[in-house]
């Protein structure tokens, strides 16, 4: 219909004046301007009810308030949903309590079930469709392929969340359906293709079986078939009345009916509903037994919060919440199960057991209640009952085997069956074995969270029990979760993958030690140099390095003065030219040769210890020892290990200190200075690399001597560094190898610059997007503050064992630095941030002024520790 409707019969025209056109023309105009806008205001209503849909939270998930996004966190311990749900003739039911709501799908695809003893996850759930026809017939027809029934328009839902649905028009296009096909009503004859869907269920399911209760208890047995008759299955779920979201299609558990077809508009009939289609199907015995079915349009919630000071919230809006997507390490919960760390020195203590009873959050201290040692068969609280502690956060540690998710999935190790006898011995059950389905529903179940000191699950037969850590220890009760059970199985098959590797390993480790111990006990300098390398170079380097031996330490490798003071270049080009040419020599003694006449700076010595760059021997504790592929190098790779040294020796920075190896050129150590304004200030960090044969077309191996700490994210215990630039992470552009112009001064320029940096929690990966968020900055403080802690410690191993040829530096430099170090330390017990000692007007990006006062606890527990270690150095006094 045209908007404006204009009459182009002259013949109705009238001689009207001008203004009483315009005064027709308006009030046309006006008629349509309100149409207009009546439609425009209810458009606008509609697109302003979809944009106001709620946040939603679920059981679990960790929040923060909007009016304090640096403070306290709180978890989700309960949540409240009222749904508004809409027909499919546009008629809107308000406020619905979720939990009356059931889906319309049995199963669907990531539903996590039961059969027996095996758990699996659904792949795909096949449809099991109902079909009306125009005469009253009906069939049920198992699908696996949608190319069989097609849906004829018109479609009554463009976005469906299912292919098949009630009221929706099908036509048969696979003949062959007709033969698997289930007959309720009539039976089959040709032409009748077209029919009316009537019922949608579940009839086969796919599932991926992960594990079996059974094979944790060390009965081996082997899956059950992938594809299973749902009826065999059950749903393993928890808090399913809060996972409704907008669009979800759904039934209400005290309705009944279907959803059918009306003039080409879906609408929702009763059981007694009957009526002639325009395609003439008579429903009048054949709509009974049918569910209606409904669209979430909106929902509305109300969460409880359990806080980290122990204070619970009820009924908040989830508009004064605000999602946190990452949790510190170092943050925890009421009810939680904590173990203490212990230091070194303490390993002959028991580690000690305890659950959190609340938490600051701001100076990071938790009460903790200690149950009992870690491993203890007993439960002791002391001769005065259970003790309560106030501790430094850093000083404590998630506890590795009662730690679970809010919904995570757990299995019972040990079962009581007649609730007065569970005794699991070897592996199978003392009292009767389980084998019925019921039975092995109870020891299946998911986490509902943490409560009155233990752990609440729901067993998949329905039954909610609690799991206390005092139970596990006394009665040898255990759950274990899913994942960690699927992590531990990983690793099994990595071990037994390695397990040759690691044979080797030791036996090349003994074979080392053989020849450190042979070159230790010689006093030939020349003889200690061959023997000691016997494994690592063939027999022209061994001539080669013979050379250059003999000329630092005279020709019978007794050192002289004279021998001492000759240039050890002069002796080697002069040694050189006594050889057989070049040409006539076979490649690899070329190399050698090549190696030989390389210019290098003297050796170490005392008065140059703290040299940046230098030539060194001996690299026999140097972690890439045992790496192979130098013995056939070839003159690029040579020219190029030059090229490197050069660039090294004339432009290293101050704070980074370099040995290159005389008998390996493939092998270097360096040592990188923490800068000042970082967690790592004045700490000394060591690297060894190493020039694989390929280089550079590959990029180097770096493993950092890490001491047993993690004290940044690209930094692991293990040694290996997580860097683009050594293709151990990805990156692109110059975050990426160059062979062309990358080297090893940009390596060791990123490591100190943007691996030990100022913020190194952003360093993670995927961390970056929360730079300068609330949350994000509270947990980089954080994240600081225990790396100092760390970089303290680091410290202490360092001076307890200093790498080879560092010895005499990592004395110079703590001698220098010591006391800078611990004034340091008392200006962060005073209050000052890491990082900025001395800086009282620093404060950090989400507005900290001060240290925390778990910091403190611990820095005040580990600084006279690491007095004394430099005191024990001979760098400052015992004072």
């Amino acid at each position: 219909m045209d908007l404006f409707a204009i009459d182009s019969d002259s013949e109705t025209y009238s001689g009207t004046s001008d203004s009483e056109d315009q005064e027709e023309c308006e009030f046309t105009y006006s008629d349509h301007a309100q149409s207009i806008l009546s439609s425009l205001d209810e458009s606008i209503g509609k697109i302003d009810n979809f944009l106001t849909f709620e946040r939603g939270f679920l059981h679990g998930d960790i929040v923060c308030p909007v009016s304090d996004p640096s403070g306290q966190l709180g978890r989700v311990v309960g949540v409240a949903m009222f749904v508004d749900l809409e027909t499919s003739s546009g008629d809107i039911i308000k406020d619905v309590n979720s939990k009356k709501l059931s889906r319309v799908r049995s199963f669907i695809s990531g539903d996590c079930v039961v059969m027996g003893p095996w758990i699996g996850r659904v792949i795909r759930a096949f449809d099991l469709v109902t079909v009306l026809f125009s005469d009253g017939a009906k069939c049920e027809m198992l699908l696996r392929d949608s190319e069989a029934l097609k849906p004829i328009p018109p479609i009554l839902f463009e976005d469906a969340p299912y292919f098949y649905y009630p009221g929706q028009r099908v036509r048969i296009v696979e003949p062959s359906v007709y033969q698997s096909a289930t007959w309720l009503c009539g039976s089959w004859r040709p032409g009748r293709d077209d029919g009316v869907v009537s019922h949608v269920d579940v009839g086969m399911v796919h599932v991926n079986w992960i594990t079996s209760v059974t094979n944790v208890w060390g009965d081996k047995s082997s899956s059950p078939p992938n594809i299973q008759d749902p009826k065999k299955l059950t749903l393993l779920s928890c808090f399913p009345y809060a996972n409704w979201q907008l669009g979800d299609w759904c039934a209400v558990t005290d309705d009944h009916g279907c959803l059918w077809l009306d003039s080409g508009k879906s609408c929702i009939v009763s059981e007694a509903w009957k009526c002639d289609s325009p395609g003439h199907m008579h429903l009048e015995n054949c709509s009974s037994g049918y569910s209606q079915t409904y669209v979430v349009s909106k929902t509305k919630s109300t969460v409880d919060i359990l806080w980290q000071n122990g204070s619970i919230s009820l009924g908040l809006e989830p508009q004064t919440l605000v999602p946190v997507s990452t949790l510190g390490d170092y943050d925890f919960w009421p009810g939680q199960f904590v173990l203490e760390k212990l230091a070194v020195e303490d390993s002959a203590r028991c580690q000690r057991t305890g659950i959190v009873r609340d938490v600051d959050a701001l100076e990071r201290t938790v009460n903790v209640l200690w149950i009992s040692p870690a491993g203890s068969d007993t439960v002791s609280y002391g001769r005065s009952g259970p003790t309560v502690e106030t501790v430094s956060a850093y000083e404590l540690v998630e506890h590795p085997d009662f730690s679970f998710c809010t919904g995570e999935v757990v299995i019972r190790s040990a079962v009581n069956i007649e609730k007065s006898e569970a005794d699991l011995t070897n592996g199978s059950l003392a009292s009767r074995e389980l084998v019925t389905h019921s039975d092995f529903l109870s020891c299946i179940g998911n986490v509902l969270g943490y409560k009155d000191d233990g752990i609440e699950v729901q067993w998949a037969n329905g039954v909610i029990s609690k799991i206390s850590l005092v139970q596990c220890q006394v009665q040898h009760f255990e759950i274990i979760g899913l994942d960690k059970l699927l992590d531990s199985s990983l690793e099994s098959m990595h071990e037994e993958n390695t397990a040759g590797d690691s044979i080797d390993m030791a036996e090349q480790e003994e074979m080392h030690h053989e020849n450190a111990n042979i070159a230790l006990e010689s006093t030939d300098c020349t003889g200690s140099l061959c023997k000691a390398t016997a494994f690592l170079f063939p027999k022209t380097a061994f001539d080669f390095l013979t050379n250059v031996a003999a000329s630092l330490f005279g020709t019978n490798g007794s050192p002289s003065p004279s021998s001492v003071v000759i240039d050890p270049r002069y002796q080697i080009i002069k040694m050189a030219e006594m050889q057989t040419s070049a040409d006539e020599l076979p490649e690899e003694k070329q190399v050698v040769e090549l190696v030989a006449k390389i210019e290098k700076p003297n050796l170490t010595s005392e008065d140059n210890i703290s040299k940046r760059f230098d030539v060194v021997t001996d690299c026999s504790d140097h972690h890439f020892v045992k790496e192979s592929g130098h013995e056939s190098v070839t003159r690029s790779w040579v020219k190029k290990v030059q090229q490197e040294w050069t660039i090294l020796q004339n432009d290293l920075p101050d704070g980074i200190h370099v040995r290159v190896f005389e008998e390996r050129m493939d092998l270097l150590r360096a040592c990188i200075v923490g800068a000042a304004g970082t967690p790592y200030h004045d700490n000394l960090f060591f690297f060894d690399i190493f020039f694989p044969p390929d280089y550079p077309h590959e990029p180097p191996s770096v493993h950092y001597h890490s001491g047993g700490l993690r004290l940044n994210p690209n930094l692991y215990e293990s040694g290996k560094v997580c860097l683009s630039l050594l293709k151990t992470w990805t990156g692109t552009g110059n975050e990426v190898w160059n062979p062309e112009n990358s080297t090893i001064l940009q390596l060791l320029l990123s490591l100190q610059a943007l691996v030990l940096n100022e913020k190194p929690y952003f360093n993670e990966a995927g961390y970056d997007k929360f730079l300068g968020k609330a949350d994000g900055e509270k947990n980089s403080i954080t994240y600081n503050e225990n790396a100092f802690l760390l970089s303290c410690k680091s410290m202490m191993y360092v001076l307890h064992k200093p790498p080879k040829h560092f010895e005499k530096l990592v004395k110079e430099h703590f001698a220098c630095h010591a006391q800078c170090i611990l004034d340091a330390c008392e200006a962060y017990l005073g209050g000052d941030l890491v990082g900025h000692a001395h800086d009282k007007a620093y404060i950090s990006e989400d507005g900290s002024k001060n240290c925390s006062t778990g910091f403190k606890i611990m820095l005040g527990k580990l600084l006279p520790k690491l007095a004394a270690a430099f005191s024990e150095a001979g760098i400052i006094s015992g004072q």
